[in-house]
């Protein structure tokens, strides 16, 4: 049999790395959120370089074709993934061939091309209580309540619409907030702000829920009326991702750039968040000059002078 009749498809390469993928996600390992992109970017592969073709076919030429392609199409073309997109495309690509070399079905995993990326811009996000308030009345009541929660924990959509009853403490005033995209599903307990508890209260008095019942419905259709309301606001036409953008960012603008901001924003080091919110820190260029200051104070008591 010859190599390549005897080379795994790139179909079945995607179909070991998923299968792999969805026991770490039964394992709380890894998220489901992370399988359903793995399914995507198979599906991506498959139309760019056929789901039949030998992976031991997959070299650096063809990766560097379509790493090197346009990214501006000419007009009316389809539209041209950007390069974060294609960074992703290329990362899960790499990890369902690393699989294969593993389990010895694949000499080698090819060199894969750098994906050059600009800096990406400061997100847009809600700049004061008034604006928050602004929106939050011009909504329907449920979507409101969907909104308030997901700007005050600053978890993702998904992890929002996750929360069961079960997760708040009214009594304790303090609820459990996740990160499952970052594998931290468990979640952790911690005070739930003055604005939202009023909310979560008022809606609890009204219900009566259950335990296991959740805090809100799925807004499948945020993607679009979000945004929507927000123009009708007069602010920028914000997401659901751009609500964790405003509470991180109110977070940093009074508390800076902590281990703490860390943990409640799920990443595993502060070098994300610095990267996304250094511009919400509050102004401390005064703090470094009058320490300078002080030192020179402390050397001229000493008995030090001019230089």
């Amino acid at each position: 049999m010859s190599k390549v009749a005897s080379s795994p498809t790139l179909a079945e390469a995607f179909s070991d790395l998923i299968s792999q993928t969805e026991q770490r996600a039964a394992d709380h390992v890894r998220s489901p959120e992370t399988v359903e992109m793995q399914e995507a970017h198979a599906r991506y592969w498959a139309r760019e370089l056929g789901a039949d073709k030998p992976i031991d076919q997959i070299d650096e030429v063809t990766l560097e074709q379509i790493a090197a392609r346009p990214r501006k199409p000419p007009k009316h073309a389809a539209r041209v993934a950007g390069p974060e997109t294609l960074r992703k495309r290329m990362s899960t690509l790499r990890a369902a061939l690393r699989l294969q070399c593993r389990r010895r079905r694949l000499a080698r995993v090819p060199e894969f091309p750098p994906i050059l990326a600009p800096r990406p811009p400061i997100p847009e996000v809600l700049h004061t209580y008034a604006e928050a308030m602004r929106l939050y009345e011009s909504l329907p009541l449920h979507r409101a309540r969907w909104y308030w929660l997901a700007v005050w924990t600053g978890q993702r959509a998904s992890d929002v619409e996750r929360m069961t009853w079960s997760d708040v403490d009214l009594v304790a005033k303090t609820m459990l907030i996740r990160s499952t995209k970052t594998r931290k599903p468990d979640g952790i307990r911690v005070r739930i702000p003055a604005p939202l508890f009023e909310v979560l209260a008022e809606m609890h008095a009204e219900t009566h829920p259950r335990p296991t019942d959740h805090l809100v419905k799925p807004w499948p259709s945020r993607k679009t009326t979000l945004p929507l309301h927000c123009q009708r606001c007069g602010l920028p036409r914000l997401n659901a991702t751009a609500l964790r953008h405003t509470n991180l960012s109110w977070i940093a603008s009074v508390a800076g750039i902590t281990p703490a901001l860390c943990k409640w924003s799920g990443h595993s080091s502060t070098r994300h968040l610095e990267r996304t919110y250094a511009h919400a820190l509050p102004a401390q260029l005064r703090e470094l000059t009058e320490a300078l200051d002080a030192v020179a104070a402390t050397n001229d008591n000493a008995g030090g002078g001019k230089p």
